[in-house]
């Protein structure tokens, strides 16, 4: 009985879980900020440093990583990627200090940077084409399943067991994803090639001229075409929104219990509210990446639109009691918009380039990603702590969505002219 199957819910589960468990860790510590910062005694830009170094870990190793997911096979990549964030999870639990707990943010972004491109890969293996699209705003919605999840119970978690107990409660859950996983992707992936690697039949070639008297030829290096310029402005959109994504999600509890009064629960509900909203977002912004005259940029412009709303919001909230409703409209555009995005420009850049390519063009655009993840919470950390109001920084966040409306644009009118 083989297990190499057309796609199915065990798959779908195992792409999703993919890209919960990587960020996880990350969102779990969001959820529990007020509790994290007094344990430790944390100022806010150390806080935030948390998320950037495993950010910053991630764009850096972005676009090697893509390559190596088109090398490597998917087992390996899955124990890669869940093992990471299992051993991130156990590190965090134990650290005795702000220095391990650094060390085990290095470890999640190690591991979840290779988790687009894999899945990706996957996608474009096992499913066909017409459903791509769909099957692939499913997957990222996993991303926000991790963050309803860390909002909806680290918090009690965190008031009942104390939040290194809530982190490590969820270690048994990503071991025994791993073996859903290990059990259910095929390790040859179809459309592997069958025969020997390039690297192999070069040694073959050069063995067999040394025995007929030859001096072996000089091997050239393989030139790589230029990655596609669309691909390039969606990994330039991608770090755009992503700066203002994470901003929200790593800040956002804190700013509602700090500056609008939540407790830690209700604060944490924030992001839940986000999260839930960004799952049916992704979902449906990828149906409309489904549609063959879908244009990636037209539905960026109204998604940073969206986003620089939510922003707006999210300035005004603070200014009078009577206005701390907004948080909750914000939290909603913010997922369905701000969320969404990683759909859009994962959908575009797989359409640019050939079936060999996916993972190296997803790894460009991840590196763009990441590299936005990294710079949002350093960013909103910093200029918190400099002026101890939040609405500079959700200045700047406003600000990088409107530069990705107006990018998105100008790609859109030069490709008309």
């Amino acid at each position: 009985m083989t297990r190499d199957r057309g796609p199915g819910a065990h798959l779908m589960l195992v792409l999703t879980a993919t890209m919960a468990v990587g960020p996880l860790l990350t969102h779990s510590l969001s959820a529990m900020s007020p509790l994290v910062i007094e344990d430790l005694e944390l100022t806010e830009a150390q806080f935030g440093l948390l998320a950037t170094t495993t950010f910053f870990v991630a764009a850096l190793a972005a676009v090697r990583a893509g390559r190596w997911a088109d090398r490597l096979t998917a087992r390996t990549l899955l124990v890669v990627m869940f093992g990471g964030a299992a051993l991130a999870m156990l590190l965090t639990a134990a650290a005795p200090g702000y220095g391990v707990l650094l060390l085990a943010m290095v470890l999640s972004g190690l591991g979840q940077v290779m988790a687009n491109p894999a899945t990706n890969r996957l996608i474009r293996l096992h499913v066909p084409v017409a459903r791509r699209a769909s099957w692939l705003g499913i997957k990222q919605a996993g991303v926000q399943a991790s963050q309803l999840v860390a909002g909806l119970t680290f918090p009690a978690l965190g008031l009942l067991l104390g939040w290194r107990t809530a982190v490590l409660v969820v270690v048994g859950a990503v071991l025994i994803l791993l073996v859903h996983a290990w059990w259910t992707v095929p390790d040859n992936l179809p459309g592997a090639p069958a025969g020997p690697s390039p690297r192999a039949a070069l040694r073959s070639r050069a063995a067999l001229r040394s025995r007929a008297g030859l001096r072996p030829r000089r091997a050239r290096p393989a030139v790589r075409p230029p990655m596609p310029g669309v691909v390039r402005a969606y990994a330039a959109a991608a770090a755009l929104t992503g700066l203002g994504a994470q901003a929200a999600n790593v800040y956002l509890p804190l700013y509602a219990h700090r500056e609008l009064g939540f407790d830690v629960v209700a604060a944490g509900a924030t992001v839940s509210v986000s999260a839930l909203v960004g799952i049916a977002s992704r979902v449906l912004w990828a149906r409309v990446m489904d549609r063959p005259r879908a244009d990636g940029f037209v539905l960026l412009a109204g998604m940073a639109l969206g986003s620089a709303a939510s922003a707006v919001l999210l300035i005004l909230a603070p200014l009078h009691p009577g206005l701390a409703w907004a948080v909750w409209p914000a939290a909603v555009l913010h997922g369905g918009a701000a969320l969404a995005v990683s759909v859009v420009v994962m959908s575009g850049a797989m359409r640019a380039v050939p079936a060999e390519r996916v993972g190296a063009s997803t790894g460009v655009v991840t590196m763009g990603l990441y590299a936005g993840f990294c710079a949002g919470p350093l960013v909103l950390g910093g200029l918190l702590q400099l002026t101890g109001s939040f609405a500079v920084g959700w200045a700047v966040v406003l600000i990088c969505y409107l530069a990705c409306g107006a990018l998105a644009v100008l790609v859109r009118s030069r490709a008309r002219r």
